[in-house]
């Protein structure tokens, strides 16, 4: 069996048939991760063997009497490892960072529960951007911004103090040192690790988080289909945060269908909901029913302080940007191109950015209230961690991410509670009245369409929408692949569904990476 190519849905067959068992199916992607993580670096810990394989056969038997509790029993998953399991797991949960390396959840996050009531087993704990990472772009055009992450100030997407530098399964070369972080030869980040090891066949599912374009911008570099789900619609209960407002926990997957799945069983409201229908039923593999409006690639961009500019790459994905567009003219139900959703400029309120304002503000708080949730931890404050970090300098401040300038600023940020409610209303009305709804509403569309390389994850995150990521090509320069996005309304995750199974149908299944030659170029 190819574990680059084995969905879900080929995994349910040959379990039920008895042609595999879920024990076995755990030592193979186990050893598909001793094979090629020691490049990759997309796993940080792997649960004990043992313990993984004894609830395996209790899944195996749960089977042969007949006892199955759903598509996805027997199925292994990676998580993040911002998302809480109990010690009893084996596991740490260190968000990338020395000191979470050494806490104590007192409980598994509440996705985590739900996975594993739905039969799935939890092999391991994915690499990520230290304490997760969002993209902020802002300013009058969609190509000046205030580049940094949720630690450092141009740190490198995918980079963690526990497990270093997350490398591409498609990249021939690995990252670059002198890239600039989401350049060509970067995972991107924040959810890295579970994008690569998707994408490797380390397993068939993923789970990662976003806060702006965290499962976004790495899924659109592994050839993935992934979705951010509208805000709230995932618990967000045991997860390392950094703002309430906009975080969000979502699936990973290799197929629309694989991806449906696994939204069946983490979304809260379905465990509430007898009888809920599966968003697989959502599949039509037809665009006939949907409306598109696109934005233009060439000015949807990320701008080149976070995307070194290559020319030929930019050529190449523009004009595959444009193409694919175009086929869509003769089989949605309209498209109606470069339609004016504004620049990320509109979240500045008085000279300041209204999305960092707010993640600024939640980020002590929230990271409070995680801490306070723990058994043990030897930090309790925001403060502490600084303090943690210059101690621990050489793991933790090493020369490629030398500064921890957004925990200070997030330490020495003074801000009243009325400037963060103008802040908030700020963010929601501009992504929502003035942003999404207004053209959905003028321009008749059912989704926003746009680079995937774009600020249009940021007005999903202000907005609150869920959006789905759309694998289309690779570039000839090194092998990085690059997509599409699509935005579509708050709770309508069905059509985005709907989307991606006319998406895989339209352009087809995705390319596998050549895992040996990755490898073996940088053994040489």
């Amino acid at each position: 069996m190819n574990l680059l190519t084995a969905d879900v849905k080929t995994l349910c067959a040959l379990l039920q048939s008895g042609e595999l068992s879920s024990e076995s199916l755990v030592q193979l992607y186990v050893s598909q991760i001793h094979k090629y993580n020691g490049y990759l670096r997309a796993v940080l810990y792997i649960a004990p063997e043992q313990d993984v394989l004894q609830r395996a056969k209790a899944l195996d038997k749960e089977r042969a009497e007949g006892r199955v509790r759903g598509p996805l029993h027997g199925i292994p998953i990676l998580l993040k490892d911002n998302i809480a399991t109990h010690p009893d797991f084996g596991m740490p949960t260190s968000a990338g960072n020395t000191a979470f390396l050494e806490s104590r959840p007192s409980k598994n996050a509440a996705v985590v529960d739900m996975l594993l009531a739905a039969g799935m087993l939890v092999i391991g704990k994915t690499n990520l951007s230290e304490l997760s990472s969002f993209k902020k772009v802002s300013g009058r055009s969609c190509r000046t911004e205030e580049l940094t992450n949720f630690r450092a100030m141009n740190m490198p997407g995918g980079w963690s103090a526990v497990g270093g530098q997350t490398q591409s399964a498609y990249v021939r070369g690995g990252f670059q040192v002198d890239d600039s972080r989401d350049g060509h030869s970067s995972p991107s980040g924040s959810s890295s690790g579970s994008a690569v090891a998707v994408s490797a066949g380390f397993t068939p599912l993923a789970l990662g988080t976003e806060t702006i374009g965290s499962i976004m911008f790495p899924s659109g570099r592994a050839a993935l289909y992934s979705m951010k789900p509208t805000s709230a619609l995932v618990s967000l209960d045991g997860i390392v945060p950094v703002s309430h407002n906009l975080d969000s926990a979502g699936p990973m997957a290799k197929s629309p269908y694989d991806l449906a799945l696994l939204l069946d069983a983490v979304v809260v409201r379905r465990h509430e909901e007898e009888g809920a229908e599966s968003y697989t039923k959502a599949m039509t593999d037809s665009w006939s029913e949907i409306s598109v409006g696109t934005l233009d690639p060439e000015k949807w961009a990320l701008p080149p302080s976070m995307l070194k500019p290559i020319a030929e790459a930019t050529v190449q994905i523009n004009k595959e940007i444009k193409a694919a567009y175009t086929r869509l003219e003769s089989l949605a139900k309209s498209v109606k191109h470069s339609v004016p959703l504004p620049s990320p400029g509109v979240f500045v309120l008085k000279g300041k950015s209204s999305e960092m304002m707010v993640q600024l503000t939640d980020f002590p708080d929230d990271l409070k209230n995680y801490v306070d949730s723990l058994e043990t931890t030897p930090i309790r404050t925001l403060e502490e961690l600084i303090i943690w970090n210059e101690e621990h300098a050489e793991e933790e401040l090493p020369p490629y991410a030398p500064n921890q300038d957004s925990l200070l600023r997030a330490r020495d940020l003074e801000l009243s509670k009325e400037e963060y409610g103008q802040h908030l209303e700020h963010l929601r009305s501009m992504a929502r009245d003035e942003g999404v709804e207004k053209i959905l509403k003028e321009y008749e569309v059912d989704i926003i369409m746009g680079p995937c390389d774009s600020p249009l994850p940021l007005f999903a995150a202000c907005g609150g929408y869920p959006v789905i990521s759309l694998p289309l090509g690779y570039l000839d320069y090194n092998g990085r692949p690059f997509g599409l996005i699509a935005l579509g309304p708050r709770h309508d995750e069905a059509l985005l569904i709907k989307v991606a199974s006319a998406w895989e149908a339209t352009f087809g299944p995705r390319q596998l990476p050549d895992l040996e030659g990755i490898r073996d170029g940088h053994t040489q």
